[in-house]
């Protein structure tokens, strides 16, 4: 019974590592791609949700108005719920237009329909959606534009990591690096649809203005991957577009904004696997590929896990303790190959002592996952460091 319960969990550990090390290999292949400088500007909607976002939001806005792109042909839009007056006031003396969510329908997707709701299909051919703490630089929208003038339709730019300033932050900004090097570039590389990770990301005005009120839930940067895929739409990833994106600085706000992942993520595999056979029949291999993808446990949950099982397997006679090690090695190799290698520094190596602490607030996310379904799970930005250094 135990060999039969550690070969079961070898087989799902191995077959998920494997997929790992895959993209983690494939993101090392050295190709880029290239868009033509457009001849033509298309005008783009730029969409800001901010929640009591008033410590971070003008100075996302400012940053966005800089663009090396014609003044007319992009509207930035905030759509401010439970903000300051001052903010409001501020944000409209900066020309930006506003617009008021239904707070009796509290979330992200649902401050985004409020938005597209209110926007002239005729008068957008992009819209691109941020986070309030977003910061981009002047190319952006040139970047962009060349891409959907040559036929994009779905985008996710390379947001990285903008502040450093605690252990949990630096985790959190090498997680982020990770999942770009495997769910999007190494994806790309071979060919397949990138990751969306819920900002920085542009889409088809129409596209985005149909499904978006299709989606009810708080991970909706799971559900429009979703429907991109059911509607064989490619995502490109831009990885030379970036975007600075502010990371969790405290472990508390971690385990809050993974219990919103992990809900979202139960939410959607459990949609999608649901389309398993029309997928292998209409040979839609993007969509079974996301399934996979989406069945897979949190990271850091399977660096405890499987050397977990290694140490139980040495005092274990009926269970080979050499399979166990090896999977480690190459869960870690993959990894690291993963990791850009600006970020191996020491303020890393010290970082990695603390990954005891985020195992555990994610053990809690799962926990309590069924709050992050239907509770609104803000994490405040722009809060000065101190507390969990």
């Amino acid at each position: 019974m135990i060999w039969y319960i550690d070969f079961l969990f070898f087989l799902a550990l191995t077959l998920w590592v494997c997929y790992v090390a895959l993209f983690a290999f494939a993101s090392r292949i050295k190709s880029k791609v290239i868009f033509p400088e457009a001849e033509t500007f298309l005008r783009f909607a730029i969409l800001f949700p901010a929640y009591k976002e008033d410590n971070v939001i003008k100075e996302s806005v400012v940053r966005f108005k800089g663009q090396d792109y014609p003044v007319d042909m992009f509207e930035i839009v905030v759509i401010s719920d439970a903000m300051e007056d001052r903010t409001n006031d501020q944000l409209r003396a900066m020309g930006i237009s506003l617009m008021h969510p239904d707070e009796g329908q509290r979330s992200k997707a649902a401050a985004l329909t409020t938005a597209m709701s209110q926007l002239d299909t005729q008068l957008f051919d992009v819209v691109v959606v941020m986070d309030a703490d977003n910061i981009v630089f002047p190319d952006f929208l040139r970047k962009l534009n060349n891409a959907f003038a040559f036929g994009a339709k779905a985008i996710q730019t390379h947001r990285t990591a903008k502040n450093n300033t605690t252990a949990t932050a630096i985790l959190d900004g090498v997680s982020e690096e990770i999942n770009n090097s495997i769910f999007r570039l190494g994806h790309a590389r071979l060919g397949l649809p990138a990751a969306l990770i819920g900002s920085g990301m542009a889409f088809d005005f129409n596209w985005f203005k149909e499904r978006i009120p299709e989606i009810k839930s708080m991970g909706e940067d799971k559900f429009l991957e979703y429907f991109l895929l059911l509607d064989r739409i490619n995502t490109i990833y831009l990885e030379d577009v970036v975007i600075l994106d502010e990371k969790i600085q405290y472990s508390d706000d971690f385990s809050k904004q993974r219990r919103r992942w992990v809900a979202s993520q139960i939410d959607i595999f459990c949609l999608a696997i649901k389309q398993t056979q029309r997928a292998l029949v209409s040979g839609n291999w993007a969509l079974l590929d996301k399934i996979f993808q989406w069945s897979m446990p949190p990271r850091i949950i399977m660096l405890g896990v499987i050397p977990l099982f290694f140490l139980v397997s040495l005092f274990v006679a009926d269970i080979s303790s050499i399979k166990w090690f090896f999977l480690i090695i190459l869960y870690m190799t993959s990894l690291a190959l993963a990791i850009p290698k600006k970020l191996y520094t020491k303020q890393l190596l010290l970082a990695l002592f603390t990954l005891p602490r985020i195992f555990f607030a994610m053990i809690s996310s799962i926990i309590h996952f069924r709050s992050g379904r239907s509770t609104f799970i803000h994490t405040k930005h722009g809060a000065v460091p101190g507390k969990d250094e």
